[in-house]
């Protein structure tokens, strides 16, 4: 009895201290980095401070026996677990978070445990760090691990194991350092101390190149700084045709610490703004103060500029761990986005306000978009919990809904005294209108959004729309591409929502063109039979 006791003693001294070492980190990033980069080590703080999280630790001490260290590790490789059971990628990549959680309640049980050799383990430990100019080689590596790795002599990291989801993969990105992902066998074949080339961008690596391969590689790396060096001569230039006709180009975003790299790139606004990211990451239902501090933040980052904030849009491939949602034979045909929220009223009515309340809040005029819609009945039910939000918050909106499926392509007139604009999901509408699974690697040749039937539905949809006065705008990886971009102006669209990294290619290739061509372009276009034509 007495031994657990002692043991839960040492649990909540390093639960203690495991917090203020996040909280410190967090601090320090602030400082040196700015908040966006801090998020990740909030978020982790948050779930070491978790009452109910706290409390599985104990109970695992008081009713099993376990040690301190024992029952962190194995709660948060539970949680770990949890995840890595779910479809989704994005949530599937949060089971690192929860390990690297364990590892770091873990080295705070041994330093309670022992405090005088603490400093002979950091001393150790230091000497892992280069001090010269390196790759660092890894099976696989947390976000903390990532951070430490924030030194002037790191040029980037070769991993095994994690993906692009990851807060890891996140993280270096945010921070400006490539990363790349290769098989476990490459990993275990690099010798230390050997020259190695690291592609980001082609996601590969070269191993002991010979001299031409260097050479290759540094006209490569001139030729890719003239580009940019071109292309930032254009940022503050708008994205026009060599007529004057403007369209804008817009970012798409998920996560706030998304969007000081997104501002790198003087988007014209956020197209796509998807507040999802923001549910996923929380162990329980984020409430209203916290989303109200959240979409405040963002609409603060881009003062002045439009963001259009799309409704929660969880199903399908996005399911969130403490909402229960049954399991469907085809869930992308299933409970998801507005069809969840309407069955789920306390949901959409708290981010409603909380929306609104940014609105207030920042004098911004707030852009609501309604995801996956079919019929006017469901806007209707959004924009009444909007009338009822507005008799207490003094907040102007806008609102629009994604146009995902044929039948709201289709169907816009019925939408006319309803909404303000509208946003083709491009990559949701080519699915549903081919009948093609995107996530199916066997249909790769089949979906395309090239297809003529899918580019007589966004046309129709856009020319639609804008005789009901209707802004239009789509935020599908469509406009990411050259070729895409420059139908989609062609079409009339009133903005473009991409890719950040995605807007000097596409603005420089409108300004290098005619409307005139692009219409000859189209009109070509839609004449074809088969995507390969086009």
């Amino acid at each position: 009895e007495s031994e657990r006791k002692n043991e839960i003693t040492i649990l909540k001294e390093a639960l203690k201290n495991s917090v203020i070492d996040l909280r410190n980190l967090a601090k320090k990033l602030i400082a040196e980095l700015g908040k966006d980069k801090a998020d990740i080590f909030e978020g982790h703080g948050d779930i070491v401070e978790d009452e109910d999280f706290q409390n599985e630790m104990f109970d695992l001490i008081l009713k099993e026996g376990y040690s301190a260290e024992h029952a962190a590790i194995t709660i948060c490789e539970n949680n770990a677990l949890d995840m890595e059971s779910l479809e989704d990628d994005y949530l599937k990549a949060r089971a690192d978070d929860f390990r690297d959680i364990g590892n770091r309640i873990s080295e705070a049980v041994f330093t309670v445990h022992n405090t005088e050799k603490v400093s002979a383990v950091q001393k150790e430990s230091a000497q892992l760090f280069p001090a010269k100019p390196s790759i660092i080689v890894a099976s696989k590596l947390s976000p903390s691990q990532t951070v430490a790795f924030y030194l002037p002599h790191v040029l980037g990291f070769i991993v095994s194991c994690g993906g692009a989801n990851s807060h890891a993969a996140i993280l270096a990105r945010s921070l400006g350092i490539p990363a790349v992902m290769v098989s476990n066998t490459e990993r275990e074949s690099l010798a230390e101390n050997i020259e190695v080339i690291l592609n980001y961008d082609k996601k590969h690596i070269i191993v002991q190149p010979n001299l031409q391969t260097k050479k290759n590689v540094e006209e490569a790396l001139r030729v890719q700084t003239e580009k940019k060096e071109k292309r930032a001569l254009l940022l503050d230039l708008a994205a026009e045709t060599k007529c004057g006709y403007k369209i804008g180009l817009y970012a798409n975003a998920g996560n706030i610490s998304d969007l000081p790299c997104i501002a790198l790139e003087k988007p014209d606004g956020i197209g796509l703004f998807r507040t999802e990211f923001l549910f996923m990451e929380q162990l329980e239902l984020p409430d209203e103060a916290m989303q109200v501090a959240y979409y405040t933040e963002v609409i603060q980052s881009f003062q002045g500029k439009p963001v259009i904030f799309r409704l929660l849009d969880i199903g399908a491939d996005k399911p969130l761990p403490y909402v229960f949602q049954p399991k469907e034979e085809n869930p992308f045909l299933g409970w998801r986005g507005i069809r969840f929220l309407i069955d789920n009223p306390p949901i959409l009515k708290t981010q409603i306000r909380s929306l609104l309340r940014a609105s207030e809040i920042t004098g911004e005029e707030i852009r609501i978009m309604i995801p996956m819609v079919i019929s006017p009945s469901e806007v209707l039910v959004v924009d009444k919990y909007i009338k009822e939000a507005q008799s207490e918050i003094d907040a102007q909106v806008l609102l629009g809904i994604m146009v995902e499926t044929p039948s709201a392509a289709l169907s816009l007139a019925a939408y006319k005294e309803l909404i303000q604009f509208i946003s083709i999901g491009s990559n949701d509408l080519t699915q549903y209108t081919l009948a093609c699974d995107r996530e199916n690697e066997l249909l790769q040749d089949t979906y395309s959004e090239y297809h003529p039937a899918v580019l007589n539905l966004m046309y129709t949809a856009c020319s639609t729309a804008h005789s009901f006065r209707m802004e239009t705008g789509i935020c599908g990886e469509f406009a990411s591409q050259i070729g895409g971009a420059l139908l989609l102006t062609a079409m009339g669209f009133n903005e473009l929502s991409m890719s950040a990294r995605a807007i000097p290619k596409v603005k420089e290739a409108i300004r290098s063109c005619f409307k005139s061509e692009l219409q000859d372009l189209l009109n070509e276009a839609l004449r074809c039979t088969e995507a390969s034509e086009v």
